[in-house]
């Protein structure tokens, strides 16, 4: 796995690529911790275009993330999700826990 962090003004973006698995934690959880506690920060995109898999322990990880946020006051929102991703994030009905923006023509099945 591989993460980028970059802030500016109100918003930050965390993008990640490659694999994101139960061996991303520790890496994972440094680069968004201080992205919550900085009280600057308002909106958090996690960028996951370059992703090529995605587990169930991701799925976990971003659901901490995502409560650890909303604790804060903050924002979460998954953006450039492809497709292989989108199908798992799909079946576990992520929709319902994350704002996802698609890229650009691309349409989920809760997306109709």
């Amino acid at each position: 796995m591989s993460i980028d962090v970059k802030v500016k003004d109100k918003s930050a973006q965390l993008t990640i690529s490659d694999r994101f698995d139960s061996s991303s934690y520790r890496d994972f959880k440094q680069a968004y911790t201080p992205l919550i506690v900085n009280s600057t920060v308002q909106l958090i995109e996690i960028d996951i275009s370059g992703l090529n898999y995605l587990d169930s322990a991701a799925l976990g990880m971003l659901m901490q993330l995502n409560e650890s946020a909303k604790d804060a006051g903050k924002s979460i929102i998954l953006i450039g999700v492809p497709g292989k991703v989108a199908n798992v994030l799909r079946i576990a009905n992520a929709d319902k826990l994350f704002t996802i923006n698609l890229p650009s023509g691309m349409k989920m099945n809760w997306q109709k």
